[in-house]
């Protein structure tokens, strides 16, 4: 999912691990400052029907290297991560999309135009 919303102009990618509340809370704070869309995976175990998945408590890591501004960079770091790197893996600085203003017209000038 990482790649795909690489692909789709993500400007902050993350991943958190539930077992450390505080630190998916800091990674939502950090993605909703950031303009633009931000997408943050969470890996969230269930150990009821998954118990191997137990184990995710130890496999999850904070990331080695430091996040890059390069969506080349970081297409080839998460296809080749082990996908339990925790923290910000990828903070572009892509202007967000911001769609033109309409011009401001009166309510009278709008029925004028409406006029029968």
């Amino acid at each position: 999912p990482l790649v795909i919303a690489l692909a789709s102009g993500a400007n902050f990618i993350a991943r958190a691990f539930s077992g450390d509340p505080n630190g998916c809370a800091d990674l939502i704070v950090e993605a909703i400052r950031t303009p633009g869309f931000s997408f943050i995976e969470v890996l969230s175990p269930c150990v009821t029907f998954r118990p191997e998945q137990r184990d995710w408590k130890t496999m999850a890591h904070p990331a080695a290297v430091a996040p890059t501004d390069d969506p080349a960079r970081a297409a080839r770091r998460l296809m080749t991560d082990d996908g339990f790197n925790i923290g910000i893996l990828y903070a572009g600085n892509r202007t967000p999309y911001r769609p033109a203003e309409a011009p401001r017209v009166s309510p009278t000038e709008l029925e004028k135009e409406f006029a029968l």
